[in-house]
């Protein structure tokens, strides 16, 4: 960096050089040492203090972070009893935590700025030290506090016009509040921050403004909003800003699924490689989660792994937890045990799901088919219905997060448009209060699509559920009606079977309502005749001389009736529906012995499936390709996974197109019980 002042030893020029470490800390190194040389020749106390903090500030933006604390300790030692010399250090040291974690001195330090702030003479200065104690004050915990320091910030910044200054705060209350999970005000602050920052400080407004939409799965928004300002700027020399807005728009091409874009980003800007290790933390774990994508896989442990060490290194233990899920995720096709490992070194890195609820799920996400690969299935199930139920509600949080910050846009618009359609002439206003009306009404139809999409799904759910009652109750309305027109000799069978419905719909609903409250753990342990169960589903499918059924002797298993009934009526629904129609359709239903478990198979000669697709069947609501649908998967199979991993055992299947398809089901055997007869066709 040139020295071009004509006083370099100037303290507002410092003061410049100070706020120039975040865009070149090495260039401000080189310029920083000469001017310490020259200040201690000169003998200029107050320039030699400035300017050990300049060098601690550049060494903490190189990710140095133990050189900077000696600089620091040193320009506390030089400042002596000068107030305002002292407070400026402590801001500084303060600056050294809330980077790099570094809690040394932390709560000394936060004490003496506080009682150090009325000696700040410059009122830029003040207002950078209510940030960094927000920022402090954020990092115990006390949301109160944190907030009454930034308001202290933002009134000091407005009462100077110091709309530098203001941004600032915004920039900061923005993540405070997408922190918290308040995605309005976070996008309001962030708005604020990218109109009054500086040009210094416009890269970090933009990563803020794509951060906050990347909270909320916007990430085309986030894209756009990060090629809008790079198409403005020359990035051969990229600031640190700008590397960290790179690297985030590398994450959102991730999310999109955009691998390839995502990893030529962080290469050809050698982020990977930086010389500020924070930075090249994140850009390996981002490069090599594209890498793991694009099969990569060697590559992607390296930058995976180093990325770690990188955590370790600069004590960043909750940065860890990212780059561990990664290589969790990566190993579970290779090694179940060393991804069971790295998923809980990543949940103990966040140490609570509070932390980071989203990349909690993940970890137990790993852990729950960790524990599958393993065949440890009830483990499986625990942490499964774990994760489960957190991602179900972090999809409900941010589907309702996304709505608010729908809206929050329309409203910023909104107000743009009346603020503008004030400052011009009337015949003018009318042809803008029009489009903005129709860009409005569009916007709206949009939330109202989003919204009936969401209703749609729970209305496939409630359809599922009325599907087990239908036949039933079919059959009940169908004995009704004839208990009226058939002579009285008939009625009581009429009536008989009238009861044996009702009892079926009793059966069913108990058993949904008993696995669904207790987590499919079940009530009943019983032996149970799988042939009777078969042969009872199948009567009650009643789907005539369609399709035939073979079944070879079947065993008495321990569970609950209700439940495994569930099960098998499933499975032959599924296998008779895709079986009709063609020549000799048949299911066969027969079982082996295997490892303790007994496998029962249910197979059909029908239309098959795509392999490809066999481990999405068993998910709630899930569909196959075009032209390989399953009537009824949307929950019945997701049903028969959960109840026979309540009863200690797990399903697979098998199936090619053209070549029908298997469902295995596994049960525990239970010693002194057999292979019953077959159950009647």
């Amino acid at each position: 960096m040139p020295d071009a002042h004509p006083n370099p030893l100037d303290l507002t020029h410092l003061k410049e050089l100070l706020e120039g470490t975040k865009l070149e800390p090495q260039g401000v190194t080189e310029e920083a040492i000469t001017l310490l040389t020259r200040a201690r020749e000169s003998g200029d106390l107050e320039a030699e203090h400035m300017l050990l903090l300049v060098l601690g500030a550049a060494q903490m933006e190189l990710g140095k972070a133990a050189a900077a604390r000696l600089l620091f300790d040193e320009a506390l030692n030089l400042a002596g009893d000068q107030s305002e010399m002292r407070a400026r250090t402590y801001l500084e040291r303060l600056r050294l935590l809330l980077g790099h974690g570094d809690n040394l001195t932390a709560q000394d330090d936060y004490a003496a700025l506080s009682e150090l702030l009325p000696y700040f003479t410059d009122n830029v200065e003040r207002i950078s030290a209510l940030n960094v104690l927000a920022g402090a004050t954020y990092r115990r915990e006390d949301l109160t506090g944190t907030l009454q320091w930034l308001e202290q910030a933002k009134q000091a910044a407005l009462e100077n016009r110091d709309m530098g200054s203001f941004a600032k705060v915004a920039g900061n209350m923005s993540i405070l509040y997408a922190d918290t999970g308040q995605f309005v005000p976070a996008l309001h602050n962030a708005q604020e921050f990218l109109r009054y920052s500086t040009s210094k400080n416009k890269p970090a407004a933009v990563s803020q403004m794509v951060a906050t939409y990347m909270a909320v799965d916007k990430y085309q928004k986030a894209v756009d909003i990060a090629n809008e300002y790079l198409s403005l700027i020359e990035i051969n020399t990229p600031s640190n800003s700008d590397k960290i807005l790179l690297n985030n728009k590398a994450d959102c091409l991730i999310q999109l699924k955009r691998f390839d874009e995502a990893a030529a980003l962080i290469e050809n800007n050698n982020l990977h490689t930086d010389e500020n290790l924070r930075i090249r933390m994140y850009a390996l774990d981002t490069l090599g989660t594209a890498l793991w994508h694009l099969q990569d896989i060697s590559k992607s442990k390296v930058c995976l792994t180093e990325s770690i060490r990188l955590c370790h290194d600069l004590k960043q233990q909750l940065a860890s937890a990212n780059p561990l899920v990664g290589l969790a995720e990566l190993e579970l096709d290779h090694d179940a045990s060393l991804a069971l490992d790295y998923a809980r070194q990543a949940l103990e890195a966040l140490e609570e799901e509070s932390t980071n609820p989203r990349l909690w799920s993940r970890a137990l996400h790993v852990s729950s088919r960790g524990y599958a690969a393993l065949g440890e299935f009830r483990q499986a199930y625990e942490v499964g219905e774990q994760h489960r139920e957190l991602q179900a509600r972090l999809d409900r949080e941010a589907e309702q997060q996304r709505l608010e910050v729908a809206f929050a846009e329309l409203e910023v618009e909104r107000t743009q448009a009346v603020a503008e359609i004030q400052r011009t002439a009337l015949g003018q206003a009318r042809g803008e209060v029009a489009a903005l009306h129709a860009h409005l009404e569009s916007r709206v139809e949009q939330r109202t699509r989003e919204l009936q999409a969401a209703n749609e799904e729970l209305s496939a759910f409630a359809w599922s559920l009325s599907h087990y009652l239908r036949t039933p109750m079919q059959l009940v309305m169908g004995h009704a009606d004839l208990l009226v027109s058939v002579p009285e000799a008939e009625r009581a069978l009429h009536a008989d079977a009238v009861v044996q419905s009702i009892g079926r719909m009793s059966d069913i609903l108990d058993g949904l309502l008993r696995y669904a409250e207790r987590h499919l753990k079940p009530l009943e342990s019983r032996p149970v005749s799988v042939g009777e169960l078969v042969g009872e589903a199948w009567t009650e499918l009643a789907l005539g001389d369609g399709v035939q059924l073979v079944v070879n002797p079947l065993p008495v298993v321990v569970g609950d009736p209700a439940a495994l009934g569930l099960v098998f009526r499933n499975l032959l629904a599924n296998a008779a529906q895709h079986s009709r129609g063609r020549e000799g359709a048949r299911v066969v239903v027969r079982a082996s012995l295997e490892g303790g478990m007994h496998v029962i198979e249910v197979r059909d000669n029908g239309v098959g499936f795509d392999p490809g697709a066999a481990q999405r069947l068993f998910r709630v609501f899930s569909q196959l390709p075009a032209g390989q649908s399953f009537e009824g998967l949307g929950l019945g199979l997701a049903d028969v996974w959960r109840v026979v991993i309540a009863h200690g055992g797990h399903v697979r299947t098998e199936g090619r197109p053209g070549e029908g398809a298997s469902f295995f089901v596994y049960l525990p055997a239970t010693p002194g019980l057999v292979l019953g007869a077959p159950a009647s066709a």
